[in-house]
């Protein structure tokens, strides 16, 4: 297969996946398959082994560690707290998870957590 086919099956199954694409991976998707197929199942390996934590919380550490370290980044922040919300998480437990970052990482970061979930939530409506 070419890689530019393999490229454009990723893009496409990595979508179904997640629900959203960055651009950024869809650019490494068409240029360099065989790295974000590596880079894939390693993600999944991590997200979906049976260890001590359901995939809905590794969502919800991965919303909390985009949120520290860039507010700003309010794709992937509601892109990772709309997942754990599909996988189960509650709204209470997405802010207490932002809540819980409030002593060591400061008021910022709850406070863009909360506007990601609120834009979330608001989704539904």
């Amino acid at each position: 297969m070419s890689d530019a086919k393999k490229g454009e099956e990723l893009i496409e199954r990595m979508r179904a996946a997640r629900g959203f694409m960055f651009p950024g991976f869809e650019h490494l998707c068409r240029e360099d398959p065989e790295l974000v197929e590596r880079y894939e199942a390693l993600k999944d390996h991590i997200m979906q082994k049976k260890g001590a934590f359901p995939e809905k919380y590794k969502e919800l550490f991965i919303s909390l560690a985009i949120t520290v370290r860039d507010p700003s980044a309010k794709e992937g922040i509601r892109s990772h707290v709309r997942r754990a919300l599909q996988l189960g998480a509650t709204p209470a437990e997405v802010l207490e998870t932002f809540e819980s970052a409030l002593a060591p990482c400061g008021m910022m970061v709850l406070l863009a957590g909360c506007t990601a979930l609120k834009e979330v939530l608001d989704e539904g409506d």
